[in-house]
Formats: structure tokens, sequence, C-alpha cells
């Protein structure tokens, strides 16, 4: 993908604010790419990933592979919002990409697209070059309870991510159309999301930046022994993922649509167990029961976002 003349050089600082660190090994190796801020209410990501940079520089002649961070949505994260006019992470179909690539960027119909089109001007020579891809979409969520991993349940990710012992979330992807995650599967590569805690909390940032640190030595990147604070830091997020469950299924998605005036009843966490018949949210119709047994995941307690909360089973 190529940007037109103008667009290059009327756009390449801001490019380059879209990038928190680039550290290239002396030993090849793959590519790992983490993203933050691509809903721009969950910042606490890019904190994480600016640790993981500061740390991995003074011995990046000892790294195999490279490690990229990035900032996704640098509007919506200057007003701490989860987009300006429409979901940057609903915008990665392959065709509104296409558009995307072949409008010039003043032409493009949101801030969130032009958002895309600078982002693909990093990423596209990267995931559609020779090197081994694994991208992380770092997010937060605005209710509580433990973190998770959302992934196809495919053997590689499952492999890299088991290491992680964080629940491994199946299918959901299915129902979110349009994900930056979706791009880079579809170019043949690892993709994933890792849901770090609630929004703008230390524990947030904290189990991100254990969680990379631990995807760097699964992934080959680092070796364990390089990483002074790598034992305190799996042993911390060993202790957070303790009696969750490590893989279920996404069953259902309860999709709010305009005008609903929806309203999620007040003290659901993430694996909360929930009985067909529940009562959890609602909206101008009444109330909203859940629709089967299972764990809640990811109740809605922001005024942003049309999703209002999933129910997952334990994978049978």
């Amino acid at each position: 993908m190529q940007l037109t003349q103008t667009d290059q050089e009327v756009h390449t600082e801001r490019i380059e604010q879209h990038i928190i660190g680039d550290i290239k090994g002396g030993k090849p190796g793959p590519i790992m790419i983490a993203v933050a801020g691509m809903h721009g209410n969950e910042a606490t990501g890019v904190d994480a990933i600016l640790r993981v940079i500061e740390m991995l520089e003074p011995i990046r002649h000892e790294m195999h592979g490279r490690f990229v961070g990035l900032k996704g949505n640098l509007s919506a994260l200057r007003q701490n919002m989860r987009f300006v006019e429409e979901d940057m992470n609903r915008l990665w179909v392959t065709s509104i990409l296409d558009k995307i690539r072949r409008t010039p960027y003043e032409a493009l119909s949101t801030i969130d697209r032009r958002e895309v089109k600078e982002l693909l001007t990093i990423l596209d020579p990267i995931v559609y070059g020779k090197e081994e891809v694994i991208y992380i979409d770092l997010h937060t969520f605005s209710g509580k309870g433990g973190m998770f991993s959302i992934t196809p349940h495919e053997e590689r990710h499952v492999e890299l991510l088991s290491q992680l012992k964080v629940p491994l979330i199946f299918g959901i992807q299915h129902t979110l159309i349009g994900t930056s995650m979706e791009y880079v599967e579809d170019a043949g590569h690892v993709g994933f999301a890792f849901e770090t805690g609630t929004h703008g909390t230390k524990d947030a940032e904290e189990n991100a930046y254990a969680g990379l640190l631990i995807l760097l030595v699964s992934s080959g990147l680092v070796s364990a022994n390089k990483l002074p604070e790598f034992g305190h830091y799996y042993a911390y997020l060993m202790e957070k993922v303790q009696g969750l469950p490590h893989k279920v299924d996404f069953h259902y998605k309860h999709i709010i649509e305009e005008g609903d005036q929806f309203i999620m009843n007040p003290g659901f966490s993430n694996f909360d167990r929930v009985k067909k018949g529940d009562w959890l949210a609602n909206d101008r119709h009444g109330k909203i029961l859940a629709q089967s047994d299972g764990y809640l995941l990811m109740p809605l307690y922001q005024q942003q976002g049309n999703d209002g909360f999933f129910i997952v089973r334990d994978c049978e």
C-alpha cells in the first residue's frame, strides 16, 4: 500500500506519532506487534508497551526478532473516547481497507478511517512481508473481573496463549466483524486480543506488562534469563488468573440497537456465573434476561459501544 506523494509529505509526522517504539533485535526471529488504544478510552496498554520498549532497549542485541509498539486511535485517545465518529476496531474488513487505501487521506469520510490509513502505512509492509508476525491488540473493559484473550481456536494460537494461563475465549471474534486481529489473521499470521482489566486502572497496566513479558519469552524473542523482572511478573500473573476458567466458547451476545436505552444492572463482573432467566439489564422495552446459563463476559458500563454483554460456556 502506498500513499500519494502529498499524503506522505503532509502526514509523515502524524504517522510517526503512532509508533511507541520499534526495537530490532540482533538475531533473526518473529516480529511481535503490540497495539494499544485502538479504542481511545483504553489507554493503559500504551504505558505498558512503553515499559516493554524501555526494558528491551538495553538488550536489543540479545533479541531474536523485532518488537513494534503502536498507538491505535490517536484522535480518540486525546479525547478519552472509544471512537470519534465510528468504531475504528470494526473497520478492518477487506473491502473497507481496500477503499481506505484507495481514497485520498482528506477525502476519507471519518477521522477514524484516517487513523486506519495511517496505521496501514506502518502495518502493511510488516503484515505482508516475509517474517512471521505475532499481533497483540491490547484492550480493557468497562466492568470489573478477570482478564482474558479473544482468539481463534487454532493450534498455533492456543499453544502460544496457553503460556499466559488467562482464559481463552473462542468464537467471539466471529461476532466482532472488522477487528484488526482479523486483518492480521487473514494475512496468515497469529493475531489475538488481550483484554487486561478495567479501563484506566493500574491493574490493567500491570496485567498488560506481565502478559507482554511472558509472550516475549514464550514466542522466543527474548530469553527469560535476560529479563530480571520475569519471575516476579510470571508469579504475579499466575496469581491473578487463579480460579478463572481456562478455555470457554462463545454462546450469546446481547446487541444494542439505536434507541434501545440499554442500562446494565450494576455489580456484574467478568466470569460471574449466570443462569437462564437472571435479570441482567434493562432497555426501553423492559427487563433483559439471560438467555442461557454460563459465564457473563464484558458487561457494558459505558455510553459508547453496541455490545451489551456476552455469555460464554466451558468448552465441551
